[in-house]
């Protein structure tokens, strides 16, 4: 038995190669506890469910595998259970996820409760969207969003033609799932070919916002001096 306790014992100090790097065993199982722990404390600073859950879900195997390694068994039994949790409500909010969407035109919902909507994100709306004004907003075919008849975002273009451009596809914090860009550009495209469009495009200079044009399937055609110029063409 004793023999069989030494076999399993985890020898900390045996040396592994890594990117040019000579690391010990105990250096290994650090980096990971502590990539596990980055991951734990940043998924409690989203405010999307769906992605604390993910960073979350990742965490806690992070620590499983720790846990197994240095035979920490309470630890990796804890976390074992937490990422079972984690990926059982993943599941759940995907299959239970039957929102109804409906967005209207700025006409149609009353320029005052829009402008309280504005005001009320404004400075996050900035952060995605500093070169648009309110002025341009009300100046272009502007709609908002309701998911489940509360008001998530703001999606506003200037129709050239048989081209759109998107000045603004803004939704607010806790409900960047995907769903929005989804009804906008995929689901009810059609009440955009029913206006002519054919193509949309975006300019912008932020990355974070071109990266989710991307997702949207918009294609970067250009940059010039730091602004973005994107497009996606409506499917038939």
């Amino acid at each position: 038995m004793d023999n069989l306790i030494a076999t399993a014992t985890v020898d900390v100090g045996q040396t592994i190669g890594i990117l040019g790097l000579n690391l010990t065993n105990g250096q290994l199982y650090e980096i990971l506890s502590l990539i596990a722990s980055i991951l734990t404390a940043v998924s409690l600073t989203v405010k999307s469910l769906y992605k604390m859950r993910w960073l979350n879900l990742f965490g806690c195997i992070g620590f499983t595998i720790y846990g197994v390694l240095i035979q920490a068994w309470p630890l990796a039994i804890v976390n074992g259970y937490i990422a079972i949790i984690d990926a059982l409500g993943i599941i759940k909010l995907k299959n239970s996820d039957k929102s109804t969407f409906y967005f209207g035109e700025l006409g149609d919902i009353g320029e005052k409760y829009f402008e309280q909507f504005y005001q009320f994100y404004e400075d996050d709306i900035r952060s995605f969207f500093p070169d648009v004004s309110y002025s341009d907003l009300e100046l272009a075919k502007t709609y908002v969003l309701f998911r489940d008849m509360i008001p998530v975002g703001i999606f506003s273009i200037k129709q050239n033609g048989n081209t759109a451009q998107v000045l603004m596809d803004y939704v607010v914090p806790r409900y960047r799932d995907g769903q929005f860009g989804f009804t906008m550009y995929v689901k009810k495209v059609y009440v955009f070919r029913d206006l002519g469009i054919t193509k949309f495009e975006a300019f912008t200079r932020v990355q974070a916002h071109a990266d989710y044009l991307k997702k949207m399937g918009f294609t970067l055609e250009n940059q010039d001096d730091g602004v973005m110029h994107l497009t996606k063409k409506l499917n038939q």
